[in-house]
């Protein structure tokens, strides 16, 4: 990076931090702070669930990952599309119109405390490890263009995602807005770059091995599982559920998850043509999680390269302050307050415990992103921790009343270890059906437990 590239950068990240600060300085009651006085607009509720879920890894692990396999690794990114028109079609309306600030209080009011608790434990523990991912990507992405030390870029990403998020949900989503034109344009601007270096797009094509640029390569259980695991993250995730929650009326919730949907369609098959490019123009790299910023050193020139890294921070930041903001809001909601009593806990105390969490939250997700070098494993196994566990008693408790407590609480247990039991002992010991992937087993038993054990509790 030379002067120009620098300049960029500080201007992006000077730019979102007075855009957070200015938004967050009127949140000083627990409603603002915790959901924006339900009054995101469509196109807050719009750019803010795109950028939520644009992180890391669907920047610079999808891209590494295209490396990999080819046009095929697109259906990383792809695979949210179909996921969040169900949840426009489906939930976005019931999330914005249920009583409760997240999906664990709902489970709580439907079943039971313990019910809740547990769904707080498990998606606490689940957010802190998706934090943690977006660290790693910052981190690599500042060692491997200004050779920063991985502690250093570690603070520096540590304290940015601590200063946004503390202004509350209002400033998370409007930083959110700005940070997602900054990850379009940086995305963008990079198609035309590659396929210029690499002699045009038949140039590069010709130079692929065989079946690299086909979408089918990955067969069909490995997209299906990433599709299985968008949606159970979009409809149990409070990233995304806050984003519904707090939006003015339900076409607002709806049109969020629509355009994020459509985003999605646009940017996959933009970071598909990133990664097979890249695997002409750098052939060999091992660590695959360095491809973006080594793509931008060796072929962008000065100035859209501080564009480019202001996009890879787009990326990772906007994520980590959704991530950081929606375990924040877990704790307080569903732990904090239902262990002390509500009434003797003030706007402002709440408002005071807040943003301690956001510090805690935060320096334990960095603690764990020294340990996490495989980004979409950690992604996927995070997501069989909460969301396989959830979704069928969320599914079936908002439309039927036969589920019961008791039930929803030994269906949520089991899944969770069943799930991770065929992940890492079953899948390699079971005959015909070891290749379905372990999210999709875990629905399987999570649908059969839940309504068989509330039917033979009412038969008693």
């Amino acid at each position: 990076m030379n002067a120009l590239d620098t300049i960029i950068l500080i201007l992006a990240i000077t730019t979102v931090v007075t855009v957070g600060i200015f938004s967050g300085r009127n949140s000083n009651t627990a409603d603002e702070f915790l959901l924006a006085g339900k009054s995101i607009n469509k196109l807050q509720a719009g750019f803010s669930m795109a950028a939520t879920d644009f992180g890391g890894s669907g920047l610079v692990a999808a891209i590494g990952y295209c490396y990999m396999v080819g046009m095929s690794g697109m259906w990383w990114n792809l695979a949210a599309a179909p996921a969040f028109l169900v949840i426009d079609l489906w939930l976005a309306d019931k999330f914005n119109k249920m009583d409760g600030a997240t999906l664990p209080e709902y489970l709580g009011q439907r079943y039971s405390s313990a019910v809740e608790y547990l769904a707080t434990v498990t998606h606490v523990l689940t957010n802190i490890a998706a934090l943690s991912v977006q660290f790693t990507v910052a981190c690599a992405t500042l060692y491997s263009i200004t050779g920063f030390s991985t502690r250093i870029s570690l603070v520096i990403s540590v304290i940015l995602v601590i200063l946004l998020t503390g202004g509350g949900l209002k400033s998370v989503v409007n930083t959110d807005a700005a940070l997602f034109v900054i990850i379009v344009l940086s995305v963008l601007i990079s198609v035309p770059v590659m396929i210029r270096n690499g002699g045009g797009l038949s140039s590069i094509t010709s130079q692929l091995p065989g079946g690299f640029t086909s979408i089918a390569s990955l067969g069909f259980w490995t997209p299906f599982s990433w599709f299985v695991l968008c949606l159970l993250n979009y409809s149990t995730n409070q990233n995304y559920i806050q984003r519904m929650v707090s939006a003015k009326d339900e076409g607002t919730a709806r049109f969020g998850a629509c355009f994020t949907a459509a985003f999605y369609l646009i940017i996959s098959v933009a970071i598909g043509l990133i990664g097979i490019s890249s695997y002409v123009l750098m052939p060999g790299v091992e660590d695959t999680n360095t491809i973006f910023p080594r793509m931008l050193i060796e072929f962008f020139p000065h100035g859209l390269i501080g564009l480019g890294v202001s996009g890879v921070f787009a990326a990772t930041i906007s994520t980590g302050t959704s991530i950081l903001h929606a375990t924040t809001t877990l704790t307080i909601n569903d732990f904090l307050k239902k262990l002390a009593k509500r009434e003797n806990t003030t706007d402002k105390q709440t408002v005071v415990i807040s943003r301690v969490l956001v510090v805690v939250i935060a320096l334990l997700s960095m603690i764990l992103s020294l340990f996490s070098s495989n980004i979409i494993n950690v992604i996927y196994i995070a997501g069989l921790f909460y969301g396989v566990s959830v979704f069928v008693p969320m599914l079936m408790g908002m439309y039927s009343e036969k589920p019961t407590a008791k039930a929803a609480l030994i269906t949520m247990i089991t899944t969770i270890g069943f799930s991770l039991c065929w992940q890492y002992w079953l899948s390699e010991k079971v005959p015909y059906i070891g290749s379905v992937p372990a999210n999709i087993m875990g629905l399987i038993i999570s649908a059969i437990l839940l309504p068989t054990i509330s039917y033979l509790e009412s038969a008693k």
